[in-house]
């Protein structure tokens, strides 16, 4: 098996569980040297076993990235255990599903705090590091709400996460010249622990969120191959800057494995033959963004 991120050294946050917890095992069984950072002690525990077992360095870091005193804390256990840092993956944040009239503004200043200031200081803590060692990657997870979707009862959240997604772009205008590669993700609704408990509060998924071909929500498991692939050298040419709509590529995905009858297709080829079967954005998302939607359809057929 070809290891995409052998002996490369790597920062996630929130990576006790959901997404970055699916992240962490995804580069730890390519090879990366893992620390992850988040709130809960037992689920960092929990991450760092899982991934022990592919022989990688790992540590956690038990802190509340809310707090400045938390992201200081963060950046200097991280750099006191390794020494360079060559993926940061700023992924730790939290939601509540409310009424702007019921959201207490106690509440919306933590999420502010973590969703917004947890990775701008993270990232400013990094970034020396990563310019002095010659280039480093970051990839930073916002959302389709505040972006692409604007609905009711999360408009903290989607403010966050438009805010996410202007930094990254920034980021990529700032830093993209000296060898740091920039990019965003945004996906819909992932099953996780986040989704769970705004159902339990009442929250109904609307359909045109959801994503047709798949029976359920998409699995952090499903998504973390994008992170991969960001991560690897396989995005070094193409993806600087990009704020990816991870919802528009599952939407793709499950439409193209049917054209599809042999593992030696020809992406170039699937490409120009649905060129007129395809929505407009759609295609254009194929088009833009071809190895990516090729490295994830190689897993899956």
């Amino acid at each position: 098996m070809v290891k995409l991120l052998e002996g490369k050294y790597a920062l996630i946050t929130g990576g006790g569980r959901g997404i970055g917890r699916a992240i962490a095992f995804e580069f730890a069984k390519n090879g990366a040297n893992i620390a992850i950072a988040a709130l809960e002690q037992d689920e960092l525990d929990s991450t760092i076993k899982e991934i022990e077992i592919f022989g990688v360095e790992s540590f956690s870091i038990t802190v509340d990235l809310s707090t400045l005193d938390g992201i200081s804390l963060c950046s200097s256990k991280y750099f006191e255990n390794f020494k360079r840092c060559d993926i940061l993956v700023t992924n730790a944040a939290m939601s509540l599903y409310s009424s702007v009239i019921d959201y207490p503004l106690e509440k919306a200043q933590q999420l502010f705090n973590l969703n917004i200031m947890g990775y701008y200081g993270l990232i400013k803590l990094t970034l020396p590091k990563m310019i002095e060692q010659g280039g480093g990657n970051i990839i930073m997870t916002s959302s389709i709400e505040g972006n692409i979707t604007f609905g009711p009862k999360k408009i903290p959240y989607a403010i966050s996460k438009a805010g996410v997604t202007a930094m990254g772009k920034c980021l990529h205008a700032e830093v993209g010249n000296q060898n740091v590669q920039v990019n965003v993700l945004m996906p819909a609704s992932i099953q996780t622990k986040m989704i769970d408990d705004n159902i339990k509060k009442g929250q109904v998924y609307p359909i045109e969120i959801m994503y047709s071909g798949y029976p359920g929500l998409i699995t952090p498991q499903q998504v973390s191959p994008v992170y991969l692939f960001l991560a690897s050298d396989l995005s070094k040419r193409r993806y600087k800057g990009k704020a990816i709509n991870v919802w528009l590529l599952f939407e793709l995905l499950p439409i193209l494995k049917n054209e599809i009858t042999s593992k030696d297709y020809n992406i170039k080829k699937l490409r120009t033959d649905m060129k007129d079967k395809l929505k407009k954005d759609m295609y254009e998302f194929f088009r833009q963004n071809e190895e990516l939607v090729d490295f994830m359809l190689k897993r899956e057929v």
